[in-house]
């Protein structure tokens, strides 16, 4: 199908362009920077109460065999990728960050506090002490770089209770999780 448009049909747009005065500059007025002000400080104290929450949630420490604790950052949560249902067991994924100028290798992963839910289902009902890591503590064997972020997979290490509501069905759940481990020597 073709559709011819007569000229006389319609007309092209048609506006006039300012240009602004290369000698002049633009000021801003006091109501636009008392505005700007005001929010420049919420946007300060949002991030920091996010990365105060961040650190508070993920915040810990590798207790090294051979010497002091060492700081580490790690975040544990429910797989985004395939969600926890009531009566089911699902991975936890373990985000390991080691900021350190030497390797660490893990060798367990336990809780360290209560599960908490993300927000959306936590307000529509989702009790998180429905679910917790499946056991105590997880052997496992992670290595983790100098100054690098390792993910790591603890298949089935999450349990959520049959009689859980089921507005946690679907939920993201993290964990407050400790690991133990050792300083490795090289690299």
């Amino acid at each position: 199908m073709h559709i011819e448009l007569d000229p006389s049909e319609h007309e092209e747009p048609t506006w006039e362009v300012r240009r602004a005065d290369p000698g002049r500059k633009r000021r801003l007025d006091r109501r636009t920077r008392l505005i700007l002000g005001i929010a420049a400080a919420l946007a300060v104290v949002v991030n920091a109460s996010a990365a105060w929450a961040y650190w508070q949630i993920t915040g810990s420490e590798v207790a090294a065999a051979d010497g002091p604790p060492v700081e580490l950052s790690l975040r544990a949560r429910s797989d985004l990728n395939k969600s926890l249902q009531p009566g089911t067991n699902g991975d936890l994924v373990v985000t390991v960050t080691n900021v350190n100028g030497f390797p660490i290798k893990i060798s367990s992963v336990s809780a360290n506090g209560p599960v908490t839910a993300d927000p959306e289902h936590e307000k529509a009902g989702c009790d998180p002490a429905a679910v917790r890591m499946a056991q105590p503590s997880f052997d496992v064997a992670w290595e983790v770089g100098r100054n690098a972020i390792g993910a790591f997979n603890v298949r089935g290490g999450l349990s959520m209770r049959a009689d859980a509501r089921k507005a946690c069905a679907g939920a993201v759940f993290t964990v407050p999780v400790r690991v133990s481990g050792v300083r490795e020597n090289g690299s």
